[in-house]
Parts: C-alpha cells; sequence; structure tokens
C-alpha cells in the first residue's frame, strides 16, 4: 500500500473510532485528556500507517505532536529509532481553508489530519482536512484531503 492510499484509510480509520474511544482515554489519574489522546493515535500511526508501507527499522516522523508516555521519545514503539521519512503534502490546486487563499503546484511537510469548524481547525472528526506548516513563512495552513496527495520524502529535505 503508498502512503497517499495508507493516510486516507487512516482518516477514515479515526473518522470510525475516535467517538468510540474517546471516553476510554479520558478522565485518567495518570495524565491529561489530550495526552492520552495523542499517545493513542500516535501508537495507531505507527503501527497502521508506519508498518504497512515501510519495512522493518524505517520509521515516519511522529503524527503530530506525537504521544508523551516515554518521556524523552514522542513515540510509542522503538522509542529510540530515528525517522527515516517525512511526508510531503502536494497541492497541485486547492483552497487554504486557514488563511482563505488559493495555492497552487506547491508542496508542504504533514502535521496532521484534522476536523475544521468555526473558521479553525480542529483535533475531532470529521478527519477530512490536513494541517500543513509552511516552513519559508512559519504558516499553518489547512487544506482539504480531496485536493492534495501525500508522497514519502527523506526528512533531511525539511532543513533545505
Amino acid at each position: 500500500m503508498n502512503i497517499d492510499t495508507a493516510i486516507r484509510t487512516f482518516a477514515d480509520f479515526l473518522n470510525v473510532s475516535y467517538s468510540i474511544t474517546l471516553p476510554l482515554l479520558s478522565e485518567r489519574s495518570y495524565t491529561s485528556d489530550e495526552d492520552s489522546k495523542s499517545n493513542w493515535i500516535q501508537a495507531n500511526w505507527e503501527i497502521l500507517v508506519e508498518r504497512k508501507v515501510l519495512m522493518l527499522h524505517e520509521y515516519l516522523e511522529v503524527y503530530g505532536s506525537g504521544a508523551d508516555y516515554y518521556g524523552g521519545s514522542s513515540r510509542i514503539t522503538d522509542i529510540n529509532s530515528i525517522p527515516n521519512y517525512a511526508i510531503k503534502v502536494n497541492v497541485k490546486c486547492g483552497i487554504d481553508i486557514l488563511n482563505n487563499q488559493e495555492i497552487q503546484n506547491h508542496s508542504y511537510f504533514f502535521e496532521q489530519l484534522v476536523g475544521f469548524k468555526n473558521d479553525f481547525y480542529v483535533d475531532s472528526p470529521p478527519f477530512e482536512f490536513v494541517l500543513v506548516r509552511d516552513e519559508n513563512i512559519n504558516k499553518e495552513r489547512v487544506f482539504s484531503i480531496k485536493e492534495i496527495k501525500f508522497e514519502l520524502t527523506e526528512p533531511e529535505s525539511r532543513k533545505n
């Protein structure tokens, strides 16, 4: 399975399982609800997406802010691993709905899937949008998942 299909399937998984799982993650005595949710999403990202599209001992950058389960790592599995791959979001022609701006032929690094309510992105379903960061101008952008393609790239390309 390619990364584009895997992330779209992951969005479907989150849309179906989010409301069912959230009550199981809330009101824990040892962590915040937000950290529990981030840990759950990161664990599923590693198992469902990373392990589906990459070989063993190959790793993606963390999903969103990652997990907060192990203090020194944002991962749930293979906590000492270094990412071999980042994910690019390619926009041929799309609308950045956060900034109300048309974008053509541009690529950004993937941050996470998001919903969109009241003119801002939210970390809740329906996960039909993609949050990216325009690193050239340090600006967040949000695109419909229907307007983009996901692609694997080297994480070092983030520094260029």
